[in-house]
């Protein structure tokens, strides 16, 4: 299982905008013909929690958030039912989840729909 979690503010700072942006994403993705994304959305009065499972295509989908929210300074956590070491991830996610952060999934990386961890 793989757990994002997103706090809802950084001090005095709401993330609302952010992480309603974030889970039409997720929603959408959920829908696509060929990408049909996998999980769940948690909330606490704290955090949110995006759930998925231990899916090739999830995890650069989770990655990709974790990744933008380092771009924005937004302190979260990515899980693999354990603390996930990036630099022990197959490159091929990795790189998925680069592109797919800064704009739309290629096709040839649908199939890693088929990879599990």
């Amino acid at each position: 299982m793989i757990i994002l979690r997103i706090p809802r503010r950084i001090g005095s700072r709401d993330l609302r905008e952010y992480i309603l942006n974030q889970i039409k994403k997720f929603r959408r993705n959920q829908k696509r013909k060929y990408i049909k994304l996998q999980g769940e959305i948690g909330y606490s009065q704290d955090y949110v929690y995006f759930i998925f499972p231990d899916r090739g295509l999830e995890l650069a989908f989770a990655l990709s958030l974790y990744l933008k929210c380092q771009k924005h300074n937004i302190p979260c956590t990515l899980e693999l039912s354990k603390p996930i070491k990036i630099e022990e991830l197959p490159a091929e996610i990795i790189e998925a989840a680069r592109i797919w952060a800064e704009r739309k999934l290629h096709r040839k990386y649908y199939k890693l729909k088929e990879t599990m961890l």
